[in-house]
């Protein structure tokens, strides 16, 4: 295997990281798969900063992500992240988390646009990533179908986009959706369970001051543990993110 083509870095578990049981909030170790690829993509030239002096950025389009397990307070992460293909618009990028000892914890795939910052228009990532750069290997086989809109909302959650959730492009991070959407289950499921798998499809940006209006379904009975979350903008009504999430006991699993 061309391990040449996987970076590597490693992270530190802290005390402003964890929960009242001392695990990682999943959106921490989403935030050391994001650092990680920038500092990848920025070593073959491709990175955010690259692409803006050509008038180009990189948008996530769609995030898989499956937990086999939390780590906990003061564990000592290794994430590692490659490209693993380009299909029409889309670049593709899968992450692993794993402990000390090599266990894999977390693994994710997502799927990127390059488009021009001043029209917002797709640019095909060939002009930007080189195959030779290309790790045919996926984390997790997705070919990321559609994902199911909820028909009806059992929970509603305002939040705002505050300073702090911008990114360098000047938009709500990535993952500050996803937050949303696991800060929007109800309470009892919060209390009991924890996510162990997220998918997400991003259909608009959030600007600093929006509202956001976070929505969730049950899925069950015939789902159990399977909740559908849409994350809409509350002047416009625009639909801005499409979740599908997974649910299991704290007790039993995810320890």
């Amino acid at each position: 295997m061309p391990m040449d083509k996987i970076y590597r870095k490693r992270y530190q578990v802290l005390t402003y990281d964890v929960d009242v049981e001392m695990k990682a909030h999943l959106p921490v170790v989403l935030d050391f798969f994001q650092d990680a690829a920038r500092d990848h993509a920025g070593l073959l030239g491709f990175s955010v900063f690259d692409l803006q002096k050509k008038g180009l950025t990189w948008v996530m389009s769609r995030y898989h992500i499956k937990a086999l397990r939390y780590p906990v307070l003061g564990d000592s992460v290794e994430v590692s992240t490659w490209t693993s293909g380009k299909h029409g618009f889309f670049a593709m990028r899968e992450f692993e988390a794993r402990d000390a000892g090599g266990e894999l914890l977390v693994a994710a795939t997502s799927s990127w646009m390059v488009i021009t910052l001043d029209k917002k228009q797709p640019v095909r990532p060939e002009s930007v990533v080189s195959d030779e750069n290309v790790l045919d290997k996926r984390a997790i086989p997705d070919t990321f179908d559609p994902l199911p809109k909820p028909g009806r909302t059992d929970k509603e959650m305002l939040f705002r986009a505050r300073l702090r959730d911008l990114d360098f492009n000047n938009h709500v991070n990535n993952v500050g959706y996803i937050h949303w959407a696991l800060e929007g289950m109800p309470a009892d499921v919060l209390r009991s369970s924890r996510a162990s798998e997220v998918e997400i499809v991003y259909k608009a940006e959030v600007l600093y001051g929006d509202e956001v209006l976070s929505r969730v379904q049950d899925a069950g009975p015939v789902q159990t543990g399977v909740f559908l979350h849409q994350l809409v903008n509350r002047e416009s009504g625009v639909e801005l993110a499409r979740l599908r999430t997974c649910w299991k006991s704290r007790q039993n699993v995810l320890s």
